[in-house]
């Protein structure tokens, strides 16, 4: 079983920390858009710090981030012959700097925004992104 090691971002605002960033990402299994947190792999050598500003900054474009701590972790397996290990860190953000998204040949998110912590639970598709939430927030 191949095993792809993953990083996730629970991003807060720096200045009110009942704000978190969702995006708006299609799911090709499902052929929809979910609302989600930002997820990627980790890439050759990087950290995990390093790979969490990366897809940060690859997904919404954004730069002033804090990695404060890894607050879950998660395993899930698709498709069957691999397996992904997802690590979920909470991130400090800055709600005034704006989203940059990709092109629009090149993107798979379609929107971000900030949300109230029980607006972003509601949100939220996929179970065990809910449950990071829950551990930071209850």
């Amino acid at each position: 079983m191949r095993i792809r090691k993953e990083v996730q971002a629970i991003i807060f605002d720096r200045q009110d920390g009942e704000k978190v960033l969702l995006i708006k990402k299609f799911d090709l299994l499902d052929k929809t858009h979910y609302w989600r947190l930002v997820k990627g792999g980790i890439e050759g050598s990087e950290t995990d710090e390093e790979a969490l500003k990366r897809e940060i900054f690859e997904e919404v474009g954004l730069r002033n981030v804090q990695v404060v701590r890894k607050v879950y972790e998660y395993r899930y397996y698709f498709p069957a012959d691999t397996g992904h290990h997802v690590s979920v860190y909470l991130v400090q953000g800055d709600i005034r700097e704006t989203p940059v998204l990709a092109d629009e040949e090149t993107r798979e998110v379609i929107e971000v925004k900030w949300f109230d912590v029980e607006e972003a639970k509601k949100r939220l598709h996929f179970d065990n992104e809910k449950e990071s939430l829950r551990k930071v927030y209850g």
